[in-house]
């Protein structure tokens, strides 16, 4: 794969890259507890009106299949609650306002 000073990727390129990282973050070496990984179910409470919310972190190569309670880790949100733990605040975006939730716990 060649790339340029500026680090230009084309859109197969990043479609590989994707790929790479979801296969890294799939099989550790040593699985961190307490940690969201691809897989993870985390359960989030939202700051604004408490409501709690849960989701299962998918890779880029199931996210076409995903279902109405599973974030893709090639969303802005997805990328965000990788690698969060418990306590971890994570900003929400909702339309024009940022809310904020907080990680009550991870199902690995």
């Amino acid at each position: 794969m060649m790339m340029n000073a500026g680090f230009n990727l084309g859109s197969r390129d990043i479609k590989t890259l994707n790929m790479k990282l979801g296969q890294i973050y799939r099989t550790p070496l040593t699985k961190p507890k307490n940690t969201a990984l691809i897989g993870s179910t985390v359960t989030l409470i939202n700051c604004l009106d408490s409501s709690v919310l849960t989701f299962r972190l998918t890779d880029s190569s199931s996210c076409p299949e995903a279902d109405k309670d599973d974030v893709c880790i090639g969303s802005r949100f997805g990328l965000a609650l990788l690698g969060t733990k418990p306590g971890s605040v994570v900003k929400l975006g909702l339309s024009n306002e940022e809310g904020h939730a907080v990680v009550l716990k991870i199902l690995n």
